[in-house]
């Protein structure tokens, strides 16, 4: 089943250029994987050794982590009696992350550092389009086809992915590397442009995290990288008005929510959305509310006085977390940890691997799960159809390379591979 792996590779690649500025691209590229796999499956292929089956024997927490939410759903329908079939639509698409896990296999190393093109080209096309969006910062628009806060965190995953593949290039080219710093300055660029002050923090979270995992680097130079990182952030907060304007914004609305004064502000929607759904999760703590009952939930919660009118007409509750806590209960809660964490413990057992290619993707990894985890704590990401499978494709992605990464490692003499 070679003539499988440049095909694979190729829609990998594309996903990456096209998935934020091409409209329903996330899904054709998803669902082409999906029947890539299943023909690797009619005609019998085993890369790495592995069917299908065998690697579930040996992933099977981390494909049990993907399925979750999908289980969680079916386990509300069956306690409540409440059944919709459109509720499986997003929850399978996490749930199929092991066929695009298989598929991958198929694809030697060589041909999966390719796929850095596809990062490059995808956060440069991006920033392109929100500074189109924005006119460069002047106004903030809501959404396309995915929304800004959620778009410039994706923008952002690609910049980080792209300096992390630094460690990739064996050869040191300069322009490659200049490239790829270039799309991580678009990634960066494009959270400031976004004006998300979740986004925003996930850079910190990111470069903390980039700390972590390039070890080589001497100590000195760290604190010296931390030191520049602390003084352009200061200088941002100084000299911008968007980080001025978003920071006051934030201030006015914690106190006039606070006073009793406005509770629908910005951020007072989101106290009576974290507020209402812990006491949906409350009220039904081992199922929750269901999917489809959520929006007369809050309707109600709106009735009790709990939350505003205006708090209830909208479709979430702005916290990942507590979104699945309230629609699917603690079995929710389960499922979105599983989600997050699953996949970041395998990458973290790597984070201190002697291979610096290693290291780097599993950092790339490790910045996947944080980078919506922290996102997650003031939106909710698996609301989008383009998160998914970006989601999905990345974990993928980063643990075929370092499965092929290892594999090709014990392959060669002691003292051969590429150490740092």
């Amino acid at each position: 089943m070679k003539y499988l792996k440049l095909p694979v590779v190729i829609l990998v690649t594309l996903f990456y250029a096209l998935v934020l500025v091409m409209d329903r691209s996330a899904g054709i590229i998803y669902s082409l994987l999906l029947l890539l796999a299943l023909v690797g499956i009619i005609g019998r292929a085993r890369p790495e050794g592995k069917t299908l089956l065998s690697l579930a024997k040996e992933y099977w927490p981390l494909l049990a982590a993907m399925s979750a939410p999908l289980i969680a759903v079916l386990a509300n329908q069956l306690a409540t009696g409440h059944f919709a079939g459109r509720s499986y639509d997003s929850q399978s698409r996490l749930a199929l992350f092991g066929l695009v896990f298989w598929v991958m296999l198929l694809v030697p190393l060589n041909y999966l550092k390719q796929v850095q093109w596809g990062l490059i080209v995808g956060a440069c096309l991006a920033i392109v389009k929100i500074y189109t969006l924005t006119a460069g910062g002047e106004k903030r628009y809501g959404t396309d086809f995915i929304p800004i806060i959620i778009f410039a965190e994706l923008v952002l995953l690609l910049g980080v992915f792209s300096l992390f593949s630094i460690a990739w290039d064996k050869r040191h080219s300069w322009l490659l590397m200049g490239l790829k710093i270039m799309a991580a300055g678009a990634g960066v660029y494009a959270a400031y442009l976004s004006q998300s002050r979740g986004t925003w923090v996930t850079i910190v979270v990111f470069a903390i995290l980039g700390g972590v995992v390039v070890k080589h680097i001497p100590r000195a130079y760290k604190i010296g990288a931390a030191i520049v990182f602390a003084v352009v952030v200061a200088g941002a907060f100084q000299h911008s008005s968007i980080l001025k304007e978003r920071l006051a914004v934030a201030e006015k609305d914690i106190q006039l929510y606070t006073t009793g004064a406005d509770r629908d502000t910005s951020l007072g929607i989101r106290f009576q959305l974290w507020h209402g759904s812990w006491i949906l999760f409350k009220e039904h703590p081992l199922f929750g509310v269901g999917v489809e009952q959520y929006q007369g939930a809050l309707q109600e919660l709106a009735e009790r006085k709990i939350i505003s009118p205006f708090s209830a007409s909208l479709p979430h509750s702005h916290n990942e977390i507590l979104f699945m806590m309230a629609r699917l209960g603690v079995l929710g809660l389960l499922a979105i940890l599983a989600v997050y964490f699953v996949p970041f413990y395998y990458f973290i057992r790597d984070a201190r691997h002697a291979d610096i290619e290693i290291r780097c993707v599993a950092g790339m990894g490790m910045a996947l799960s944080l980078g919506f985890f922290t996102l997650g704590l003031v939106d909710v990401v698996f609301l989008w159809w383009e998160c998914y499978p970006f989601y999905a494709i990345s974990t993928a992605f980063c643990m075929v390379y370092v499965i092929k990464r290892k594999s090709f490692l014990a392959q060669q003499a002691p003292g051969q591979a590429s150490m740092a």
